[in-house]
Parts: structure tokens; C-alpha cells; sequence
């Protein structure tokens, strides 16, 4: 015996299957066409050159100018950032 199927069966047995698919789908799909475009080999690299550790990452500390009336003589505190395994606790 087939039965007829109503509107509110298909909607419960297939419809909510298919909105959970397309959330899913959705939330794993959305970072990816969030971030745009990746680097593909072969094409020119469009982003940015970075240099990592280079001179703009570290604290540098520079002498400072002298005004009239003083001299260069006079110690100044030098504070460096360098360095992390002091093992000191």
C-alpha cells in the first residue's frame, strides 16, 4: 500500500535534512570565501614583502641628541630587549 505523502512529511523528512546540509555546507565554506583569494604557484605574488626578525621587530635604542651646553660624556641608560633565557626565576 502506498501512501500519500503530505506536505508536512516532506518538509520534516526531506526539508530538514537539506537546511542542515546547506548550514553545514555554509559554515564550513564561509571562512575560505571570507579570507579571499590564496597564492597559487605559477602566478606572481601580489602580497607584501615581510621580514621576519628583521630590524623593524626589535627595540633599538638610538643615542641622543645633544643640545647646546651639554656633553657627550654624560652616561646614558641604554635599555636592549634581546635575549630570553636568562634562567633566572
Amino acid at each position: 500500500m502506498i501512501a500519500q505523502l503530505s506536505g508536512q512529511t516532506v518538509a520534516v523528512f526531506i526539508g530538514i535534512p537539506a537546511l542542515i546540509i546547506a548550514v553545514v555546507t555554509l559554515l564550513v565554506y564561509a571562512p575560505s570565501i571570507a579570507k579571499g583569494p590564496r597564492y597559487r604557484p605559477g602566478l606572481s605574488w601580489w602580497a607584501p614583502p615581510v621580514w621576519i626578525g628583521g630590524p623593524g621587530d626589535r627595540t633599538t635604542t638610538s643615542a641622543p641628541e645633544l643640545t647646546a651646553g651639554e656633553s657627550a660624556a654624560k652616561p646614558t641608560a641604554v635599555v636592549q630587549s634581546t635575549g630570553g633565557a636568562s634562567a633566572s626565576w
